[in-house]
């Protein structure tokens, strides 16, 4: 399973068409891994539920009656004798509804009644805007009756440098990359993700990738080429009718080099570039590039490339 490149900046072309991927991607990642919602409450908001194990509960938390409510996850952490403990409601919210400040109030007491444990509600909402919102207390009526959304931001989301933590929790080193796109953090999440199942594999890695800057992006994709005759991974990836893609964004990751280090590319190097299809010859250019502290040793490195 592979998805195009997208955005995952705040001000997306690509409108609701992007955000709805967003909300699934983020919802599949707690429906992946119920151990993510646990990890967010203990490094983000300091809650630590004593427990041997979490398990994946249906997210129809619905009553007896017309209306249906279904939350974007749900994982129960049982303790050592296989009790239900506490439930863990997760919520991703990347825009305001005031219809939600009629549902949560109901997810929790559902499932509080349904499990007869404790029972929390954590919303993730990358937004800022959206965060500051979801954080105030929703008001039931009855007297100190009120609940208080436990909302993790992506400021507030963990930067995941360490390959063992990493490994530990991918779809929380996935996520980390998400809230903090830089390119130790992805090194660090694509190790993590390689003992994954293939489709959710190639899956974080697209999502990886699409969520760093282009500079990064493009160095990121350098480096794994070159690794791509030791790793079976990089093979796997980059070998499955991917050629042609492949080509294109190294020759966009060269032009857009280019015209970074070189005040003007002409208009027949443009061209030239179009025509490599050479794939190590492509990959060490974007690398000559990138190293390049000048444009005389750009300029150099372009015309090396185009004389073979």
């Amino acid at each position: 399973m592979s998805t195009p490149p997208l955005s995952w900046s705040r001000t997306s072309l690509d409108g609701d068409v992007v955000l709805s991927f967003q909300h699934e991607f983020l919802v599949d990642l707690f429906r992946n891994d119920g151990t993510l919602a646990v990890a967010l409450l203990r490094t983000c908001a300091g809650i630590a539920v004593d427990h041997a194990r979490v398990v994946l509960e249906s997210i129809d938390l619905s009553q007896v009656a017309p209306t249906a409510y279904y939350a974007d996850a749900v994982a129960i952490l049982r303790d050592h004798a296989n009790r239900q403990v506490t439930g863990v409601i997760v919520e991703v919210q990347l825009r305001t509804d005031d219809d939600k400040l009629l549902s949560w109030p109901v997810y929790v007491s559902t499932l509080r009644a349904k499990l007869r444990c404790a029972a929390v509600l954590l919303v993730v909402a990358p937004d800022p805007h959206v965060a500051a919102w979801a954080r105030r207390s929703i008001e039931l009526g009855h007297p100190g009756f009120r609940l208080t959304p436990i909302v993790i931001g992506f400021e507030d989301i963990p930067e995941v440098r360490d390959r063992s933590t990493a490994l530990r929790l991918p779809e929380l080193s996935v996520l980390s990359v998400l809230a903090h796109p830089e390119l130790e953090i992805a090194e660090a999440a694509i190790e993590a993700i390689m003992p994954l199942p293939e489709d959710r594999k190639q899956l974080y890695l697209d999502v990886i990738l699409s969520a760093l800057p282009a500079a990064l992006r493009q160095m990121l994709e350098a480096r794994m080429q070159r690794y791509e005759y030791q790793s079976d991974f990089a093979r796997k990836y980059y070998g499955q009718g991917r050629q042609e893609g492949r080509e294109e964004g190294l020759q966009a990751a060269v032009i857009a080099l280019a015209r970074a280090r070189l005040k003007t590319v002409p208009a027949d190097d443009l061209a030239r570039i179009a025509t490599i299809t050479d794939l190590r010859v492509l990959t060490e250019l974007v690398t000559a590039l990138g190293r390049a502290r000048t444009a005389f040793g750009a300029r150099a490195a372009l015309v090396r490339a185009l004389k073979r």
